[in-house]
């Protein structure tokens, strides 16, 4: 009876080490991707750069479209007249761009 008792008590002591560890380990921080700094809603200028297109995100309200959707490998913009909305894979934009109008 006792040898079964002491199995039972390395056991437990093994579960809860285990569960302690696996739980003081740290969450896994965002994923940043090229579209991390947009947000949905927020108006942006998209440029045709060739085969490329350069999104440009500024301080304020300005842009020739807003972002509807922002996937993993993808973003869907709307144009300001909201006739036009585009859904543009991650391989065809060559460059998200941030002009800061405003100082810190």
């Amino acid at each position: 009876m006792t040898r079964w008792t002491t199995v039972f008590v390395i056991a437990a002591v093994a579960a809860v080490l285990v569960i302690s560890t696996a739980a003081s380990q740290p969450q896994a921080a965002a994923k940043k991707t090229v579209f991390s700094t947009l947000k949905v809603g927020q108006p942006v200028a998209l440029k045709d750069k060739g085969h490329l297109f350069e999104i440009t995100e500024m301080d304020g309200d300005t842009g020739t479209h807003t972002v509807v959707e922002i996937g993993d490998d993808y973003i869907v913009l709307r144009d300001v007249a909201e006739v036009i909305e585009s859904r543009i894979p991650i391989y065809a934009i060559k460059v998200v761009v941030h002009v800061k109008t405003k100082p810190k």
